[in-house]
């Protein structure tokens, strides 16, 4: 009877050991999850956008510029404009900048503002954007290499040589109703360039422009009512490109001639404002939505691993205020640091470890 009950308390003892070993080990092998989230910032501010350029992350708020160094743990600074509802910057250097703003209370209230010392102080920009019209800019972007900077307005998009003073309109007109959302260049393809938004009768539509002449015109890739503000572009296969919507996330594999359709929202109103690629796997696909008229809301990325054929979902349960309205992406061997521009929430870092997904 003793070595019976010998044996039983040796065989449990060795399944305790056993059990103990196979955690030890299973926790040595994943100390992390895939998807860890840290908000970095700026919580209670609507963060319209973020550049990053380098390693610093621009804030682009409901509050004024703010900057970090995303190689360091340091914590935003501002660069001034407090009080002030910015719609998007351009980055010269880290100097000299330009920013657009718009009176979210009035909205005939706009400005550009100039500074070339870091944001010590900023001026109003003397310039002809909008001719006599009250006109915001609604997107910029600048082209590096040929110095030239373009920008959305109402219902218009145009350019400027000389880096905002005066304009020259290449699509639309001043003063239109509307709002233009969006003008991106395609990094691999530069003679070749994007923008969209929405008309007056909240019709998003998209457009292309190849060698400074219009190529193609979208008014029907999405039921509206919609509008698209994002555009994401494959650096390693120039002719896939992402856009977001009111509604859906689209893909096109051949420069825009057919088009499908990768995630469908329209009844639940989700906008698709954040898309990114990994920088070294292009299948690899991130991207945020915020749900129109929804003040707090989960905080969740949708993400592929084929190039968008398939999705699955990660969400934060810690942050309510979890609508995206930005997503900027940096990759490295073993994973993805993701940027995130909340409706109200800051700014979130979501790091992603490709292996474990």
């Amino acid at each position: 009877m003793k070595k019976k009950r010998l044996f039983i308390t040796t065989l449990a003892l060795m399944l305790v050991v056993s059990l103990f070993l196979a955690c030890q080990k299973n926790e040595e092998q994943d100390p992390q999850p895939a998807f860890v989230w840290k908000q970095i910032g700026l919580s209670g501010l609507k963060v319209n956008r973020l550049e990053l350029a380098g390693n610093m992350l621009y804030a682009i708020t409901n509050d004024g510029l703010y900057v970090k160094n995303i190689g360091s743990e340091g914590e935003f600074e501002s660069l001034g404009l407090r009080g002030k509802n910015l719609l998007d910057i351009v980055v010269f250097d880290a100097n000299h900048m330009l920013a657009s703003y718009r009176n979210s209370s009035d909205w005939q209230e706009t400005e550009i503002y100039e500074t070339k010392d870091r944001g010590a102080t900023w001026v109003v920009k003397v310039h002809d954007f909008g001719l006599q019209s009250t006109e915001p800019v609604t997107d910029f972007f600048w082209d590096k290499s040929k110095d030239i900077l373009y920008a959305t307005g109402l219902g218009v998009m145009a350019q400027s040589t000389d880096r905002g003073t005066t304009w020259r309109t290449l699509w639309g007109a001043w003063g239109n109703l509307g709002t233009g959302m969006i003008v991106e260049m395609n990094p691999e393809k530069t003679d070749e360039l994007w923008f969209g938004g929405q008309g007056a009768i909240e019709n998003g539509y998209l457009v292309q422009f190849n060698e400074g002449k219009l190529s193609k015109e979208w008014s029907d890739l999405v039921p509206n009512p919609t509008v698209p503000k994002k555009i994401v572009f494959d650096k390693q296969v120039p002719q896939n490109i992402y856009t977001g919507w009111e509604g859906e996330l689209k893909k096109t594999s051949d420069s825009g001639n057919t088009w499908k359709t990768l995630i469908e929202r329209h009844e639940e109103s989700h906008f698709f404002f954040g898309i990114g690629i990994s920088e070294l796997d292009p299948n690899m696909i991130l991207a945020g939505k915020w749900e129109k008229g929804v003040d707090r809301q989960p905080l969740t990325l949708y993400y592929s691993k084929d190039g968008g054929q398939n999705w699955k979902e990660n969400t934060h349960a810690g942050e309510s205020e979890g609508g995206v309205f930005d997503l900027k992406i940096r990759s490295s061997e073993l994973n993805e640091r993701i940027f995130l521009a909340l409706d109200k929430g800051g700014v979130y870092e979501v790091t992603v470890d490709r292996n474990k997904l």
